[in-house]
This record gives C-alpha cells, structure tokens and sequence, in this order.
C-alpha cells in the first residue's frame, strides 16, 4: 500500500502536479467484533456462506478462464498470469499476482479471497485494533485516509458507524464536524 501511494504522488510529481492535492484512499473491509474472537467468528461466517463451485466459477468470469483451468488446488500464479489482462485492470492484476504469489494461494484460496474482499485490506478485529491498524497505516504514510466497503451489507455499515467511527473519534483522528458543505472542500 505504502509502495503505490509513494508511486501515485511520483507520478505526479513528474506530470507537474503537487502530490499534496492527491489523496491515496484505498479501500477497506473491516469485520469488526465485541471481541477478537467474535469478529474472527463472523469472517468465518462469510467463508463459510461461499460456494466452492459458485466462487470458482466467478473467478473463471473475472479472468476468462476456462472451466478445465481452474483446478482448485492448483498454484494461483500460474492462471492469474496466463490471462493478464482479462480484467481490463493492470494494477488489480498486479495486486492479485502479487498476494497469489507472496501468499502461495491456491486457485481456491484465491477465489474465495476475491469473492469475500476483492484483494482489498479487511482488517479483523474489535474497533480499538482496527483503528490500531489503521492509524499505523496513516502513521506510516501508506494512506490518506479509506474508503470503507461492506462486508455484509447494513450490518457492517452499522458496525463502522456505531463502533469503529466513534473509537476514531476519541483518538482525535476521525472528525465530528465538517466545515464545508461538500466532500471536495473537506478532503482539501
């Protein structure tokens, strides 16, 4: 993450823009819990409401695989490599290549991993250790700020908004008042 917000702000440098008017929001997926082991519960949750045949058969979507391609306990590398750019997104493969292979992951692995997140951080935990991650993520110059996706609908909005908003609020890092009436005037 740290690698492709320093490139974002490189790239603009070298067009002759100021990287300070960009902002690097990658997206997040948290599952948050009571406790640890509840939010670890309710991933399991997820991994386990996938169908092994359902996520296979989307991964074959994704990459225009063939249904003999995709051997479950097969190395990931390999298929993700041998339809670069089905996607139509070079960075979402670059990222996909990277986690198969820095991971090891399987066909399988990597079809539940895309079906769940979509290869984008899900930081698992209570909201006092996910706000944890998350400030050392902002701390360290890996983000700007996140763009928070749902890990179930409703439910983890409301787990974000009740739980996680207000620890980052006590921690000063998460606002409670907005000067500007639109989003452009707030993030500038």
């Amino acid at each position: 993450m740290r690698r492709q917000r320093t490139a974002l702000r490189e790239g603009a440098r070298r067009w002759g823009r100021d990287p300070d008017s960009l902002l690097y929001l990658p997206a997040i997926q948290p599952v948050l819990g009571a406790s640890e082991a509840d939010a670890r519960r309710r991933l399991r949750s997820l991994e386990e409401a996938l169908d092994t045949d359902e996520v296979l058969v989307a991964l074959g979507r994704l990459l225009h695989a063939r249904e003999h391609e995709l051997v479950p306990d097969a190395p990931a590398a390999p298929l993700i490599r041998a339809h670069r750019g089905a996607t139509g997104s070079d960075g979402f493969e670059r990222s996909m290549l990277h986690t198969a292979e820095a991971e090891g992951l399987t066909v399988r692995e990597l079809a539940f991993r895309q079906a769940l997140s979509q290869f984008n951080l899900q930081p698992v935990g209570t909201a006092a250790h996910v706000a944890d991650q998350l400030e050392e993520l902002l701390d360290t110059g890996a983000a700007d700020g996140f763009v928070v996706m749902p890990a179930l609908y409703l439910s983890s909005f409301d787990d974000v908004v009740n739980a996680l908003v207000p620890e980052l609020q006590c921690r000063g890092r998460l606002r409670d008042r907005y000067e500007h009436p639109t989003l452009r005037g707030n993030l500038f």
